[in-house]
């Protein structure tokens, strides 16, 4: 940012006293500190503790928790803390609504899905190793069953 002189109309420093080109005294500069203190007068007023929780409560009041953001949102009076709150808001929900909606309708297509294997029953004959033979016998057929093991 340039300076000029109020009297000749010329540039001039800004840590300059005095006109380079007429000699006329200048005006100081607001020091830093200052501008920001005037750009923090145009901010809008942050929400209370109690703002918070008034909202939070209308937003666990279903249906009203849609219609209400969108008349914050369009409302240029609003306080502008609360209008991107609302808008926050209102991206939430359309991001869990399109989740649910997309978790429900993989849920359906489960339950409504056949079996991709239809379920059958096997029945296996398990027979013992040596059980064919007779009593009188088994001491013979030992090293038999013992190869069959």
């Amino acid at each position: 940012m340039v300076r000029t002189c109020k009297k000749c109309g010329g540039p001039v420093g800004r840590s300059d006293l005095y006109c380079i080109h007429c000699g006329m005294p200048l005006e100081k500069e607001p020091p830093q500190e200052e501008r920001y203190e005037e750009k923090e007068q145009n901010l809008a007023e942050p929400l209370s503790m109690g703002a918070y929780l008034l909202i939070g409560l209308i937003l666990c009041i279903p249906i009203v928790n849609l219609i209400v953001p969108i008349f914050w949102i369009f409302n240029r009076e609003e306080n502008p803390n609360r209008r991107n709150l609302a808008k926050a808001w209102l991206i939430f929900a359309a991001a869990g609504i399109v989740l649910a909606g997309v978790f429900f309708f993989g849920l359906f297509q489960l339950i409504r899905m056949d079996s991709p294997v239809p379920y059958e029953y096997h029945h296996f004959e398990y027979t013992i190793p040596g059980e064919h033979i007779p009593e009188g016998q088994i001491l013979e057929e030992i090293p038999i069953i013992l190869d069959e093991i």
